[in-house]
């Protein structure tokens, strides 16, 4: 099929406030996509931040008409900066021919593909991929790990907790790493999707500060389906309550933390040497305290 637009030039240019106005105030191309406030926020503050990089904006000709094809959330907010325009940032300026107002949308499907996006375990992995001892982790156990971590810091250590991407930074974490390792390539694989969770690793990372050692004897018992023949034992219970929630719809209504509260439950139990029949999970009175 033959293409419905054609690249006429490519070039990049230093980014001036003046550039930024000139584009702004170009006809924008009717497929453009609504200004988003949220986008318009999340882009100034990379920005204002220092962490803006090379803007990516393109032309689009149509017969003897020209339009702004990408680039609209940008040219706006550099617009409005004023005496804090960035220095030393580029520009990259792409200019098309297109045939018809049909290759405008064809071509502003190619800008920032769904296909193409980045995804959250882009961004966790790329993090993840910072550390060399964590490279045989499997991304998705690895960014479960983090995401366990950063609900347990905010929820239960009430810590600042980072938002969006950011929560991916946790990879630095002082000794985080052998926790990650331990979900990764011990826990997580065992065929255990009731335990893949965000508070329930929460609750695994939890244990796991306050005593690795039987932590690690516990999660086990409960991802191999608790002690054979002890239907009363901590692992065997907890192990039994999780994969009902699977198999029952009507318990899909719990809540985050009721999850964590169950395993701190049967952790608690099971540290204290005790047998137990069901497992408490509600969380009015607050979070239990995590046994040692």
């Amino acid at each position: 099929m033959q293409s419905m637009f054609k690249l006429l030039s490519s070039e990049t240019k230093p980014l001036t406030l003046e550039l930024a106005q000139r584009f702004k105030a170009m006809t924008p191309s009717p497929t453009e996509r609504q200004f988003d406030p949220a986008r318009a926020k999340m882009l100034r503050e990379k920005v204002e931040a220092g962490q803006a990089i090379t803007f990516n904006w393109a032309i689009a000709k149509v017969d003897d008409k020209e339009y702004r094809a990408n680039g609209n959330h940008s040219s706006t907010i550099l617009s409005d900066l004023n005496g804090q325009f960035p220095e030393g940032l580029k520009v990259h300026i792409d200019t098309y021919k297109v045939d018809s107002l049909d290759g405008l949308a064809l071509l502003f499907r190619q800008f920032d593909s769904r296909k193409s996006g980045r995804t959250p375990t882009d961004v966790s992995g790329a993090y993840q991929g910072l550390y060399t001892d964590l490279a045989g982790v499997p991304r998705g156990a690895a960014k479960l790990a983090v995401e366990g971590v950063a609900w347990y810091d905010k929820n239960v250590e009430g810590l600042p907790a980072p938002k969006g991407d950011d929560v991916y930074t946790l990879f630095g974490k002082t000794g985080l790493h052998s926790f990650i390792r331990w979900i990764g390539e011990d826990i997580f694989t065992i065929k255990t999707p009731e335990l893949k969770r965000q508070t329930i690793v929460a609750a695994m990372f939890g244990t796991f500060e306050k005593n690795e050692a039987e932590a690690r004897k516990f999660w086990k018992e409960v991802g191999r389906g608790g002690v054979e023949y002890e239907d009363q034992h901590p692992t065997t219970v907890l192990d039994a309550f999780l994969k009902s929630i699977i198999e029952d719809k009507r318990k899909l209504e719990l809540k985050n933390a009721n999850f964590y509260q169950a395993s701190i439950y049967a952790w608690n139990a099971f540290r204290e040497n005790k047998t137990i029949t069901t497992i408490k999970y509600d969380t009015k009175k607050g979070l239990y305290q995590v046994a040692a």
